[in-house]
């Protein structure tokens, strides 16, 4: 497994290779215990024997690199994976899953490394759009495929590809979506998977799984590093292994200080900590990742008056949404010396536009509802049901208040929060605020005079402009087609259509009860606006697009009449 290790005998690859076949054992017993209901007893035997065997691997290791602190980071995960299966021995699945997990990630980095591989690489190294549309469907598929199984189901019946395909692109997409209940339709099985393709979803699968390889202590093949200077958009390796891993610190921060937090809470309503610890840990990464899936079946509307639970949500959405760009940059500044601070303009318009959107969404929310809903609600739970609305319903999905009853002004309020969505490089969807930040300069600029836009004492370029104007025009498209095929298909109100699409496109996540109601073709119809939402229109343009053909002569401008 650490073959950089020159130094490592030989015949250590070997005492590796065989946790392979003790990885498809391991698949085998659990195929025939969850999937055939046969229950194999020598297999907790052979569990604790391999639990045996890694952790005396791991100890001969690093005695023959004589307790190098570089090598013993290498392999802390095994080193923690071991004590924490020791102090849960009564408990093997955790170790078979650990094995599997390990096994897998070795596997797919040695396929990374192979020549077909690296083939695949190089084609696609000057076209990232293509690897993020081709990766999110891979994904989608293979959690489709999963959640397809009777072992996902609760009732031990398969739920049908259709249902699968739905909660997969929906936990995929960060969406929140759900055409069957989460906490009571899925096993233990179904929300493990659940929960893995929120946090592939949130991250993005190349993200992810390089997180995975250097978390196993692997080295970045190649063809991979290139692959990732593409999509993350880093000219040299230093810089995106470091952007890397501060997603990664900061990700993983964010989600183990919520979890901790949510517990808090979680711990006096459930019967049990190992359901607090679980409830806690899903709900902060489904937060953070502004995936909207709740093991509720009435989302937090029970929390509504709970200040602990509203305050550490509305965090880690909000940090979720702005972006890992705009976090590194808020901890940079905090760490420069006074003098020396400085956002950046993108920072700066991701920061004002995300302030002003929840706070004027709040009062708007507040306004339209106070005699509705919030009619017989003391005041502290309107005003912070607002806030949490306004928050949750640019791109999270969750809510504190009864979706199906707002009225019709609250509907069309959240229609175009949830259009607006979250912040570029964010776990979230929609148009993005910085697009919506150019577009309402765009416009002011030009009722001023002015032909340039400017913020911040900054110039926006045409070129980002253009790019903006071109997004809202592909994103509107993709909403109406499909809004049109959702009319023809369903035998519901437009507006709760309306809405449902653009929760959807959005990767929302909230819903006016439309869901569970749709039809084959409208499950399909949301699945692809759910897949548009995350991946983004500009990405699906230039994906297809061809290459840029440079010309060496332009025609002649001709004004012509507007509006």
């Amino acid at each position: 497994m650490y073959a950089d290790y020159k130094e490592s005998p030989k015949y250590w690859k070997f005492l590796e290779f065989l946790m392979f076949p003790v990885a498809i054992a391991f698949l085998i017993f659990l195929f025939y215990k969850h999937l055939l209901q046969i229950s194999l007893p020598i297999f907790s035997q052979i569990t604790q024997i391999c639990l045996f065997y890694l952790a005396i691997l791991n100890i001969v290791k690093i005695a023959f690199h004589k307790g190098n602190l570089d090598y013993i980071k290498k392999i802390i995960v095994d080193l923690t994976a071991v004590i924490v299966c020791f102090l849960l021995s009564e408990h093997p699945l955790i170790f078979q899953s650990y094995v599997i997990l390990r096994q897998a990630v070795i596997f797919s980095d040695k396929l990374a490394t192979s020549q077909p591989a690296v083939n695949i690489f190089s084609r696609f190294r000057n076209h990232p759009a293509k690897v993020v549309l081709v990766s999110f469907a891979f994904i989608i598929l293979l959690g489709s495929t999963f959640l397809s199984l009777p072992i996902a189901s609760s009732d031990g019946e398969s739920i049908g590809l259709i249902d699968a395909g739905f909660t997969a692109t929906s936990a995929t997409c960060v969406t929140g979506l759900i055409v069957l209940n989460t906490g009571t339709a899925f096993s233990l099985f179904g929300k493990i998977i659940i929960f893995l393709l929120l946090q592939i979803g949130g991250l993005g699968i190349m993200t992810f799984s390089t997180a995975m390889i250097m978390i196993f202590g692997k080295q970045l093949s190649l063809g991979r590093q290139s692959l990732l200077q593409g999509v993350l958009g880093e000219s040299n390796q230093a810089s995106m292994v470091y952007l890397i891993k501060s997603i990664l610190l900061t990700t993983f921060s964010f989600e183990i200080l919520g979890a901790a937090l949510l517990f808090l809470k979680f711990r006096t309503i459930l019967p049990n900590i190992q359901s607090a610890i679980g409830y806690s840990i899903f709900h902060s990464v489904s937060a953070f990742c502004n995936a909207g899936f709740c093991l509720y079946s009435d989302s937090f509307t029970q929390f509504q008056n709970n200040l602990l639970v509203n305050i550490v949500m509305i965090t880690l959405i909000i940090c979720g949404g702005i972006g890992f760009g705009v976090l590194l940059d808020i901890k940079n500044n905090i760490f420069k010396r006074k003098q020396n601070r400085a956002f950046s303009l993108h920072s700066k318009i991701v920061i004002s536009s995300t302030i002003f959107l929840i706070i004027s969404g709040a009062i708007l929310i507040f306004l339209f509802e106070y005699k509705n809903q919030f009619q017989n609600l003391p005041l502290k739970n309107g005003l912070m049901a607002s806030v949490f609305q306004s928050v949750t319903t640019r791109t999270a999905g969750f809510n504190t208040m009864n979706i199906g009853k707002i009225g019709y002004a609250t509907s069309l309020l959240m229609i175009v929060l949830m259009f607006i969505g979250a912040s570029p490089g964010s776990t979230g969807g929609g148009i993005k605020t910085t697009s919506f930040a150019v577009l309402i300069l765009s416009v002011w600029s030009i009722i001023k005079g002015r032909e340039e836009v400017e913020v911040f004492n900054r110039t926006i370029s045409q070129k980002v402009t253009k790019k903006v104007m071109s997004l809202v025009a592909i994103a509107l498209t993709i909403l109406i087609v499909l809004i049109l095929v959702l009319c023809l298909s369903q035998k519901s109100p437009f507006e709760k259509i309306i809405f449902e699409a653009f929760s959807a496109f959005g990767t929302v996540g909230l819903s006016m009860g439309l869901t569970s109601n749709l039809t084959a073709i409208g499950k399909t119809a949301i699945i692809l606006l759910m897949y548009f939402g995350r991946v983004g229109p500009l990405t699906i343009a230039f994906a297809l697009g061809e290459k840029k053909i440079k010309t060496y002569y332009h025609y002649p401008e001709e004004d012509i009449a507007i509006g």
